[in-house]
């Protein structure tokens, strides 16, 4: 039996540790590519986007209970906007029966319903699958005891197993210093304000109006009582495709969204997410020159329709 010489095995040795190092390595930065953002529940897979969004969308449909409110294909709307994004697709969907309980606790809610699910490819080529987690929605609007919220946190989990076959992993609660919701009081009545929104997006070249939701008349159909609450779903893919290039997980916050709601002292108000806070939420640089132009964008509509004529 020959011994190895003190060179040999130094060479192997250096070997061994370099492999271990590689694959140390290689760990890390998956689990850097990883979704960082609090709040969420996700899903990596080496199943296709495509067939994974699709057994979503199919899912939901099947549920007598969940309507699907608008489906979202990034990808194509970047193209139409001449730039590129590879597969990120999100589906809007919502069951008033376990989403009224939780306006009717804050009425703002309304602005983080109805729950949607983004589908999108990453880094290192795998299909990811995420959406806000019912943390979210208690801890940025400061929601008590609400009833349903544990069957929506187990419907958002199931539906993701189901066409994953992969356990949801959570992410834990962030340290942001600010929920990021801008709140406009309108010298309008809740209608007047509402159309004034829509009127001055339909008028704007770029932006495209993808649904509208009346939250009020969804609660009616399950018995339930709500103060008028309206919910427009917006976008320009110019301003949104360089967010989601820099960070995917992003498509969970876009397109915009305006929330106008009336309270019970008569006063109307206009909710939507601070585009700074959105970035610092999926890690998006500060000086992405979006940013600035999406804030403009967000003041000049909440003032048209808070504006009084």
């Amino acid at each position: 039996m020959k011994t190895l010489s003190f060179y040999s095995f130094l060479l192997i040795a250096v070997l061994f540790c370099s492999a271990c190092d590689s694959d140390d390595t290689k760990n890390k930065n998956q689990e850097n590519n990883s979704p960082q953002t609090e709040n969420i529940g996700y899903v990596e897979t080496n199943k296709t986007p495509l067939s994974v969004y699709n057994s979503i969308v199919s899912s939901l449909n099947a549920n007598e209970n969940i309507s699907i409110v608008a489906e979202v294909d990034h990808a194509a709307n970047a193209q139409n906007a001449g730039s590129s994004l590879s597969f990120t697709r999100t589906v809007y969907f919502g069951n008033p029966a376990l989403g009224t309980p939780l306006m009717q606790d804050n009425i703002e809610a309304g602005l983080d319903l109805p729950q949607r699910i983004s589908v999108y490819v990453d880094e290192d080529g795998d299909t990811v699958v995420a959406y806000n987690s019912i943390e979210y929605i208690i801890n940025r609007h400061q929601l008590g005891t609400v009833s349903t919220t544990d069957g929506i946190a187990n419907a958002l989990s199931n539906l993701v197993n189901s066409a994953t076959g992969e356990d949801v992993i959570l992410n834990a609660e962030g340290s942001l210093d600010s929920r990021g919701v801008i709140s406009v009081s309108s010298n309008n009545d809740f209608v007047t304000t509402y159309n004034n929104i829509v009127s001055t997006l339909e008028g704007i070249e770029n932006i495209s109006i993808v649904a509208e939701l009346d939250h009020q008349a969804n609660a009616q159909t399950v018995e339930m009582n709500l103060m008028p609450t309206k919910l427009i779903i917006f976008g320009n893919p110019a301003l949104g495709t360089p967010l989601m290039s820099e960070s995917k997980i992003t498509a969970l916050d876009l397109p915009q969204k305006m929330l106008v709601y009336q309270d019970v002292n008569g006063e109307v108000k206009i909710l939507y997410n601070d585009p700074v806070y959105i970035a610092t939420r999926h890690h998006i640089s500060s000086d992405n020159p979006s940013l600035v132009n999406i804030s403009e964008a967000l003041q000049n509509i909440s003032a048209a329709g808070a504006s009084e004529e």
